[in-house]
């Protein structure tokens, strides 16, 4: 039988360049990095299978640059050492934008070019970026480009100006720092040029619909559903939404009408996508669209819209929804338009179906599991995969139940989305005050705050108790700290309070999510005033405490343990000794 450390070895060995349908789309000789040779192993395997509509998966139109143009390009950087140890990254950056990349090059990509007019991404493929536990999300760049422009020579000048401006980004602070900290030394580059998915859409170019999904769903929010079975998040538009921790739906496939939030209508509305991420024609930027301005417009192109698309109405208690036509009338006191997916899982069975096959063959041919990003375009049954790779998960020894507190007092407790894990005697607890986080309205001043204080703590860990979602995008929905600005975070509870919007959210797939998993943070999410979980406030405010630089940031100095239990859904945060 053979076993899990032979498969990933046969995993990583496996080169693209060895098979005749992807060699010919690479630029150069070396490896082509991470995100390229795993999304080409992941094609390659769903072609060899035995099922139709894994087949049927889609490879964008890419090409791969390999990671000896890297090396003989900065090779041509004489004063490289000087810049990375003394200049700013402008200069770094400028200086890689003169260079010449090397010959061959600019006649594979105007090859390329000029059969393909739609937007493309340069994405960074490192060599590093094919760790099994190092996913460098977010940590290098991946630009797009409209690819518009008249003159074949000015689109293929366009890409190169990218290339080099992604080749510069591995001596910037950012990566050096991830590098420097896990002992991971000097890297790679290799590039993937892509296709944008989606399609033009009067002004606007995106997908229909875009998201991540893995095999394996650790942040269970009921025992009803498996761990193995895996999730899917995903969103309307261009699938950076999913990426962040924003709105976006998120499906369990043991059972995809098992929501996260549960059936009352006003949490749904809360929490479900009003924007959308797409390429806007004239400006050739990267939009936001709130949705409430165009969704009558949206029926045009998505005859199908009413299953993202519902009409939230609002009522003296929870609210309701209710089907959407383009012939709706209403006005904004008595209801509003938003995403809740609601009637996809009954529409769409085949791609949940599809994706039920898709991540466990992946897992099983990679020997760990899987990481995707894909588009999909429902009224074709059309899925298009963007990112495929091995998905890191610490395994943490839960404590089955949490031993006597008969000496401490709870503090905080979970019953769902709990990990495993437990920790004794952490000396600082770090809130962020959801009462003057909502009224202040300064949302980056305390996050900015919230880093300040990590910096005193150094080298501390303390665990930080927070309003929604750590490091959203999306500062309505929770703070939106940088995850370098909590580097000594052993454990983060996400509160959610549902009169003001801010609710915790698995954002698996994220590049915040990606960052707790390597670093072995432990994580769970306390829902105010519902059974099971407490947020004792009380005890925030009798207990002694010093402010941040802001005053929605307060220190707590004690004995605080923390046990999650995964298996049982059972999370506690206490203070006191003899434990």
């Amino acid at each position: 039988m053979t076993s899990i450390e032979d498969v990933r070895k046969s995993y990583f060995s496996w080169n693209p360049s060895d098979d005749p349908e992807f060699n010919p789309l690479i630029i150069g000789s070396g490896p082509i990095g991470g995100k390229g040779r795993s999304l080409l192993f992941a094609i390659r395997a769903l072609r060899d299978s035995d099922d139709d509509d894994l087949r049927a998966v889609v490879l964008p139109m890419s090409r791969y640059i390999g990671t000896d143009v890297f090396r003989d390009f900065i090779a041509g950087i004489k004063n490289l050492p000087d810049l990375v140890q003394n200049g700013s990254p402008e200069e770094l950056e400028a200086e890689f934008l003169k260079a010449d990349l090397p010959e061959g090059v600019t006649k594979s990509l105007s090859g390329y070019l000029a059969e393909m007019r739609d937007p493309v991404i340069v994405r960074s493929s490192s060599l590093q970026e094919d760790s099994l536990k190092f996913s460098f999300a977010g940590k290098y760049m991946s630009p797009f480009l409209m690819n518009s422009e008249e003159s074949l020579k000015e689109r293929v000048s366009a890409v190169e100006r990218e290339i080099k401006r992604v080749y510069s980004r591995i001596y910037f602070p950012a990566a050096l720092s991830y590098r420097n900290k896990h002992g991971l030394g000097e890297d790679m580059m290799g590039i993937a040029i892509m296709r944008i998915s989606g399609r033009w859409r009067g002004g606007y170019y995106y997908p229909t619909t875009a998201g991540v999904g893995l095999s394996y769903n650790g942040r269970r929010w009921t025992t009803r559903i498996k761990r193995e079975d895996g999730l899917i998040r995903m969103v309307f538009g261009l699938g950076t939404m999913s990426t962040k921790r924003g709105y976006a739906r998120t499906y369990s496939l043991t059972n995809p009408f098992l929501r996260p939030e549960g059936s009352n209508a006003y949490n749904v509305m809360k929490t479900s996508q009003e924007r959308f991420h797409a390429i806007e024609r004239e400006s050739g930027e990267l939009v936001t669209v709130d949705i409430k301005e165009v969704w009558r417009d949206k029926f045009r192109y998505h005859p199908d819209f009413s299953t993202y698309a519902s009409l939230y109405m609002y009522d003296e208690n929870q609210g309701y929804f209710t089907p959407l036509d383009k012939s709706c009338i209403f006005s904004p006191a008595e209801g509003k338009v938003c995403m809740p997916f609601e009637s996809f899982p009954r529409v769409h069975k085949k791609f949940f179906e599809t994706m039920s096959k898709l991540m466990p063959l992946l897992q099983e041919k990679m020997g760990a599991y899987a990481d995707i990003e894909f588009s999909y375009e429902p009224l074709e049954n059309r899925i298009e995969l963007l990112q495929a790779r091995p998905l890191w998960i610490h395994e943490m020894q839960g404590q089955t139940l949490p031993p006597s507190l008969q000496h401490c007092e709870t503090i905080l407790s979970a019953d769902r989305m709990v990990t495993d894990g437990s920790r004794d005697n952490i000396k600082y607890l770090v809130l962020v005050d959801h009462r003057i986080y909502s009224e202040s309205g300064e949302f980056n001043k305390i996050a900015r705050s919230l880093g300040e204080m990590n910096k005193k703590l150094f080298p501390e860990k303390y665990i930080l108790v927070a309003p929604g979602r750590v490091g959203s995008s999306s500062p309505e929905l929770g703070v939106p700290v940088r995850y370098d600005e909590i580097t000594g975070v052993a454990c983060i509870i996400e509160v959610g309070i549902p009169r003001t919007g801010q609710m915790p959210e698995l954002s698996y797939g994220t590049h915040f999510f990606s960052d707790l998993e390597t670093d072995e943070v432990m994580y769970m999410p306390v829902f105010q005033g519902e059974s099971n979980n407490v947020f004792n406030e009380a005890w925030f405010e009798k207990t002694p405490f010093v402010y941040g630089e802001h005053k929605a940031i307060r220190l707590y100095k004690g004995d605080f343990h923390v046990y999650m239990n995964g298996d049982h859904n059972i999370g506690v945060v206490a203070c006191g000794q003899n434990i």
